[in-house]
């Protein structure tokens, strides 16, 4: 079962941060990073960043190697200087496909 970690932000359309920071969050065990802008809805405009983890093993110990990471802390300076986090969820994901 995957564990899906969704934040979704609102600030500028430029996106460069998010995709620059996969390798980072993949460096800490996440299988997969997306990121997007939702184009409908109440949260039109606003951004998207989903990170994908196969188990819970595994985005436990990403968490907090992350933390102790200074790449991540400067990733995340500057994410909160140019960006405000809404939400976040952490879904756990069966495969159903």
């Amino acid at each position: 079962m995957a564990i899906v970690v969704v934040s979704r932000w609102k600030g500028p359309s430029d996106l460069s941060l998010a995709r620059g920071a996969a390798p980072l969050f993949k460096k800490h065990g996440a299988i997969t990073a997306y990121v997007g802008t939702c184009y409908s809805g109440q949260n039109a405009g606003q951004h998207e960043v989903a990170l994908v983890y196969p188990d819970w093993e595994t985005y436990g110990n990403g968490m907090q190697t992350m933390a102790a990471d200074p790449d991540y802390q400067r990733l995340l300076a500057d994410a909160i200087a140019g960006f405000d986090l809404q939400d976040r969820r952490i879904i756990v994901s069966d495969q159903i496909l």
